[in-house]
C-alpha cells in the first residue's frame, strides 16, 4: 500500500492507495503549524481507519509540505551565520539592481536573512580558474569561527567563498573547523548547495538552506522516529521537492531549500498527467488552497522548469528576478504563488482601501465561520455570505459552518467602515482576492510569451473550482477542467512523481567545442551513476536528461536548452545554435545569428522511474432518471441574486450537461458555474466547463 500526504498551511490531505484492490481512500485534517508532524500521523491514522488497514501494511509514503515556504514567509527561520571571502561582507546587502517597483520610492526591500553583524570575513582567495591565490590560514580561521559562533549564538552556518564552485577546498576546510562548534547537519557549503557561478544567487541559496534546516531536520526526524516505532520496517519515506520529483529524507536534509514549492509541485505533476490523458496541448494548472494560490503552465503534457526562483516577496515565482524576494538558484517547476487562499484575511489599510491577504487565518482559529474564535473575515466567509457554499456540506458535512459569524465579521470589519451592504462587502473581498490571482495567471502565461486564450484552465484545490469561471472569464479562457477529487488533487499528484536529482557544472566555454562539452557531460554522468547505485535503480529504471544554460558571449542572462544526447557531434552543435537563435527571438523579440554563443552551465537530471497507476476510476451513478438537483437557493454573482440549483457531483452522469449558474458540491471542494457557462461530465468523471 502507498500513502500520499500533502501538508498545507490550513489542511493536511491524505490519500491511501491499495494496489491489490486498486482502491483509493481519502481523508482531510486541520494542519497544526506549531506541531506540523501531528497532522501527518493524525491524517494517516484517519485514512487507515477508513480503509480498515494498519500502519504496518504501508510500504511507501510520499510527502509534500509547505513547511519551508511558511518558515520564510513568517520569518520563523534559524539564526544563520555566513562565512565569506574577505571583502565580500556586504554581498547580501548589495544584491542586484532589480527592484520590484522601479519608481516607487516607498518600496522597501526584504531584510537579508543574515544581518551584517552575522557575516564573518575569512582571509582566503581563489581565482576564477580555481587556483589558490591567498591560502587559508586554518589556525586563524579556527579562532575566528569559534569566537563568532559563540558570541553571535549562531544556530546554522552558511559558507560561500569566491569561486568555490571551481575549487571547494577552502569551503571544505572551513566546514571541518566549524564542525567543532556547531552541529554538522546545520553547516551548508555553497559548493554543495548551488555549485554554479553568480555569487549573490549562490550565497542567497546557501543561506536559505541553512535558515530552514533546523526546522526541516527536526520535522523529518520526528516523522522518521514515529514511523520506525509503528510502521513496517521496510517502509520508504519520500519527500517531494520543487524540481518535480521525490527525494530520500537524507537528501532532503542536505538540500532543504529544494522543498520550497514541495506541495504545489505535486499538483502541477498531477495536472500534467491529466493533460496527457486528455490530449491537451496547452494547460494552466491553478491551485487555490486555504493559504495561497499557485499557477503553472503545461505545454504538450510537459512540465515547464526554471533554473532560478524568488521566494519571500509579494509573489513566489520563477524566471528572471523581480527584486522583491530572496533568490534561489536550483532547477524548479515553473510555478507562481501568491498569498490569496480561502483563509486569507480581508482588512482595510491605513488609506481606507480593502485588502485581502497575504496573512491567513490558518486552521486555528480559521475563518470566522469555523466557530473557533476567529473574528477576522476571510474569503471563505465571503463565499458563505454570498450563498456559494452551504453551512451543512463543508468537508462533506464533517465540519459545520456558522453563517451568522461570517456576517458579523464582514459587517464589523469591512461593511460598516466602508459603508457597503453585506453583499457588496463580500463581493468586494472576492474581487480583491481574484485580482491577486489574476496577477499570477498573467505572470505564468502572458509574461512568459503565451496567449492565455490558447490554454485550458485545470482548477483544483479546496477553493480553486469556486473561482475558476470568474478567473477564466477575465483571462478570456474558454475551457476549464475540474478533475476528480479536486480538493486533494495535489496529494494525488504525489503518486505520479519519479525519484530524481540534479547535477550541475559551471564551465564558460564556446558552444562550438563539442569535445569540451562531452567531457563535462561525462563527469556529470559518473556522478549520476553513483546516485543510481545508491538508490538501487536497475538499468530499465534509469533515465538521464541533459541541458545547458546558453547565452550570447558575455550576455547577462542565459536560456536553458535541452541537449540532444550525452555525446554531441558538430551536427548537434549546429542544430543547437539554430534552436538557440529561435528561442532567443521568441523570448526577447530578437536574435543575433552573427554573435558567438557560450555555454555557461551544463545540467544533468538523473531519474529513477517509479511504477504508476491510473487516476481514480469514475464510479457513475446508476441509470436512474431522478435529477440530482438539490433545492435551489439564492446565490450572489456579480452583485446580482440568482436562484441557483445545487448538484451533488457524485450523482452526475457521464455526458450530463448543466447550464450556469449552478453550484456543484462534493466533500472536499465546491465548483461554481457562472451564468453564460455550461458544464459537461466526461467519461472519466472530469467536469468540463465551457463559455
Amino acid at each position: 500500500m502507498k500513502v500520499a500526504i500533502d501538508t498545507g498551511g490550513t489542511f493536511t490531505d491524505i490519500i491511501l492507495y491499495d494496489e491489490k484492490s486498486d482502491d483509493f481512500y481519502m481523508a482531510k485534517v486541520p494542519s497544526h503549524p506549531e506541531s506540523p508532524e501531528s497532522p501527518f500521523f493524525e491524517g494517516m491514522l484517519k485514512v487507515l481507519k477508513i480503509a480498515e488497514k494498519s500502519l504496518t501494511e504501508v510500504k511507501e509514503i510520499r510527502h509534500g509540505t509547505t513547511l519551508v515556504t511558511n518558515a520564510l514567509l513568517e520569518g520563523k527561520t534559524a539564526k544563520v551565520g555566513l562565512l565569506v571571502t574577505r571583502g565580500f561582507r556586504d554581498l547580501l546587502e548589495i544584491g542586484r539592481q532589480q527592484r520590484p517597483s522601479l519608481y516607487d520610492l516607498t518600496k522597501e526591500r526584504l531584510t537579508p536573512l543574515v544581518p551584517r553583524d552575522c557575516v564573518l570575513e575569512i582571509t582566503e582567495r581563489v581565482s576564477s580558474e580555481g587556483k589558490v591565490i591567498t591560502p587559508l590560514d586554518g589556525v586563524d580561521a579556527q579562532i575566528q569561527i569559534a569566537d563568532f559562533i559563540k558570541k553571535k549564538r549562531i544556530k546554522a552556518l552558511a559558507v560561500s567563498l569566491l569561486f568555490s564552485f571551481f575549487n571547494p577546498e577552502h569551503e571544505r576546510a572551513l566546514e571541518k573547523l566549524a564542525e567543532k562548534e556547531i552541529d554538522p547537519h546545520f553547516i551548508f557549503l555553497s559548493s554543495q548547495v548551488s555549485p554554479e557561478f553568480r555569487e549573490f544567487e549562490r550565497t542567497s541559496t546557501t543561506v536559505i538552506a541553512a535558515a530552514v534546516a533546523p526546522n526541516i531536520l527536526s520535522y523529518l526526524q520526528s516523522i522518521q522516529d514515529e514511523l520506525s516505532d509503528k510502521a513496517s520496517p521496510h517502509h520508504h519515506l519520500g519527500i517531494m521537492h520543487s524540481g518535480g520529483g521525490i527525494m530520500n529524507t537524507e537528501e532532503a536534509e542536505k538540500r532543504p531549500h529544494t522543498l520550497i514549492e514541495s506541495g504545489p509541485a505535486a499538483g502541477i505533476i498531477g495536472a500534467a498527467h491529466l493533460s496527457r490523458m486528455l490530449n491537451l496541448d496547452r494547460a494552466i494548472a491553478f491551485d487555490m488552497g486555504g493559504t495561497t494560490a499557485k499557477a503553472g503552465t503545461i505545454l504538450d503534457g510537459k512540465l515547464q522548469f526554471s533554473q532560478e526562483y524568488e521566494v519571500g516577496g509579494e509573489m513566489h515565482h520563477g524566471g528572471r528576478q523581480g527584486g522583491s524576494g530572496y533568490p534561489v538558484r536550483t532547477p524548479m517547476i515553473d510555478v507562481v504563488e501568491c498569498g490569496a487562499g480561502a483563509g486569507s484575511v480581508a482588512w482595510i489599510d491605513k488609506g481606507g482601501y480593502l485588502k485581502v491577504g497575504p496573512q491567513s487565518s490558518g486552521a486555528e482559529p480559521g475563518p470566522a465561520c469555523y466557530g473557533k474564535g476567529g473574528t477576522n473575515p476571510t474569503v471563505t466567509d465571503a463565499h458563505l455570505v454570498l450563498g456559494r457554499i452551504t453551512a451543512d456540506n463543508f468537508l462533506g458535512g464533517e465540519m459545520p459552518l456558522y453563517p451568522k459569524l461570517s456576517e458579523k465579521a464582514i459587517r464589523r470589519k469591512i461593511s460598516h467602515p466602508l459603508n457597503l451592504t453585506l453583499e457588496e462587502a463580500a463581493s468586494g473581498i472576492l474581487d480583491i482576492a481574484n485580482a491577486s490571482m489574476l496577477r499570477i495567471l498573467r505572470l505564468i502565461s502572458v509574461m512568459r510569451g503565451h496567449d492565455p486564450r490558447d490554454f485550458t484552465l485545470i482548477a483544483y484545490g479546496g477553493a480553486g473550482p469556486l473561482h475558476a469561471t470568474e478567473l477564466a472569464e477575465k483571462m478570456s479562457i474558454k475551457h476549464i477542467i475540474i478533475p476528480q477529487i479536486p480538493g486533494l488533487f495535489s496529494t494525488l499528484g504525489l503518486f505520479y512523481a519519479d525519484l530524481n536529482t540534479d547535477f550541475v557544472e559551471t564551465s564558460i566555454i564556446p558552444l562550438t567545442t563539442p569535445n569540451a562539452l562531452n567531457r563535462i557531460i561525462s563527469r556529470l554522468q559518473k556522478r549520476a551513476e553513483t546516485w543510481f547505485e545508491q538508490n538501487e535503480a536497475n538499468p530499465r529504471q534509469r533515465k538521464i536528461k541533459v541541458s545547458a544554460d546558453i547565452r550570447y558571449s558575455h550576455q547577462s542572462y542565459e536560456l536553458n536548452l535541452p541537449l540532444p544526447g550525452t555525446t554531441l557531434v558538430m551536427n548537434d552543435i549546429l542544430a543547437l545554435q539554430k534552436e538557440f537563435h529561435k528561442i532567443h527571438a521568441k523570448t526577447y523579440g530578437l536574435s543575433s545569428p552573427g554573435e558567438s554563443i557560450q555555454i555557461v552551465n551544463v545540467r544533468l537530471r538523473a531519474i529513477k522511474l517509479l511504477p504508476r497507476h491510473e487516476m481514480p476510476g469514475f464510479d457513475p451513478p446508476g441509470n436512474s432518471t431522478v435529477r440530482n438537483t438539490k433545492k435551489k437557493q439564492p446565490v450572489w454573482i456579480k452583485n446580482e441574486k440568482y436562484e441557483c440549483p445545487f448538484h451533488e457531483r457524485s450523482r452526475l452522469r457521464s455526458g450530463e450537461r448543466i447550464e450556469g449558474p449552478a453550484v456543484i458540491q462534493e466533500n472536499e471542494s465546491t465548483t461554481l458555474v457562472m451564468p453564460g457557462w455550461h458544464l459537461r461530465v466526461d467519461k472519466s468523471g472530469n467536469l468540463h466547463i465551457h463559455h
